[in-house]
C-alpha cells in the first residue's frame, strides 16, 4: 500500500493527465485538412490501425484520379493561388470551391446551415466569421469547413492543448 502523500500525488497526476487529454482549443486557419491526413484519421477510427503500404497506395491512386479528372474539367484552377495545394498537397484552403472540397475530402460527416450549430462548432472563432458564412461541413473529429455562397471562407480545427504546435 502506498503512503498517503504519495497516493495523493499519484492521484493528482492521473487526474491532471486525464483532464489535459480532453482539453481542446478551436483554431481558425487558412489551410484545412489534406486528403491524406483525413484518410489516415478515418482509417484509424474504423480499423484501429494505420493503413498498410498497399492500402495507402490504393488511396493515393484514387485521389490522384479524382484530382486529375477535376483538373481536366477545370483548367482555370491552374491559374489560381490554390492550384499547388489542390494538385500537389491535396489540401483544402480558403477559396476552395465545394466541388474541390468534395474531390479531396469526399462527403463530410455532417453539413449544416443552422447558425446555432455553426456557432457551436466555431466556438470562440464565431464572432470573426459569422457575417460571411452560410454553411458548414464537419469532417470529424477535428475539422469544420465554412462556406459562403461560392467557396470556403473559413476553416477551424480542434487541437488538443497537449498536442505539439506546428
Amino acid at each position: 500500500m502506498m503512503p498517503g502523500a504519495l497516493r495523493t500525488v499519484v492521484l493528482a497526476a492521473l487526474v491532471a493527465g486525464a483532464c489535459a487529454s480532453t482539453l481542446e482549443v478551436v483554431e481558425l486557419t487558412s489551410k484545412g485538412p489534406s486528403a491524406e491526413d483525413l484518410h489516415r484519421e478515418r482509417f484509424l477510427a474504423i480499423n484501429g490501425r494505420s493503413p498498410t503500404f498497399d492500402e495507402k497506395r490504393r488511396f493515393e491512386a484514387e485521389v490522384e484520379e479524382r484530382v486529375f479528372t477535376y483538373l481536366r474539367q477545370h483548367p482555370e484552377l491552374e491559374q489560381t493561388t490554390r492550384y499547388s495545394e489542390f494538385r500537389f498537397w491535396w489540401q483544402v484552403t480558403t477559396g476552395s470551391t465545394r466541388d474541390e472540397v468534395l474531390v479531396l475530402l469526399q462527403e463530410p460527416t455532417e453539413q449544416t446551415i443552422d447558425p446555432a450549430r455553426m456557432a457551436a462548432l466555431a466556438e470562440r472563432q464565431w464572432p470573426e466569421i459569422q457575417d460571411k458564412v452560410r454553411e458548414a461541413w464537419l469532417y470529424a473529429p477535428r475539422w469544420t469547413v465554412y462556406f459562403d455562397d461560392k467557396s470556403v471562407v473559413a476553416i477551424v480545427r480542434r487541437v488538443s492543448v497537449t498536442a505539439p504546435r506546428e
